[in-house]
């Protein structure tokens, strides 16, 4: 976290497979020293929101994937994290791993949103 009680500023996108919302999210973790990247199952909104303008949110669930890639200067090699119980469809996967690959080989260049 960049400061007690503050969130780090993520960016995120909203994936579909086979009709099925996926959630992907990554943010640069300060105290970490650390980008970390995150493939979840999507959850749609609820259906009390029908009506508004975020009713076709939506948000991440159950963390499938995750990778944590220390910032250059930092001697840690990346890794990678997975959760025992969803599955990852394959095309899904080699799309979460060409979209990280994509924002490491930038260098960082998409950056989360400011506040």
């Amino acid at each position: 976290m960049e400061e007690r009680g503050i969130m780090p500023r993520m960016a995120s996108e909203v994936w579909e497979d086979e009709g099925e919302p996926y959630h992907f999210q990554w943010a640069h973790v300060d105290s970490e020293e650390a980008w970390i990247f995150e493939l979840s199952e999507g959850r749609r909104a609820p259906a009390s929101w029908s009506g508004t303008p975020q009713e076709k949110t939506v948000m991440p669930g159950t963390m499938m994937v995750a990778v944590v890639a220390h910032d250059p200067d930092v001697e840690k090699p990346p890794y990678v994290r997975f959760d025992p119980g969803p599955t990852v469809p394959f095309e899904l996967m080699k799309r979460f791993v060409g979209r990280v690959a994509e924002i490491l080989d930038n260098g960082f260049e998409t950056q989360p949103p400011a506040y």
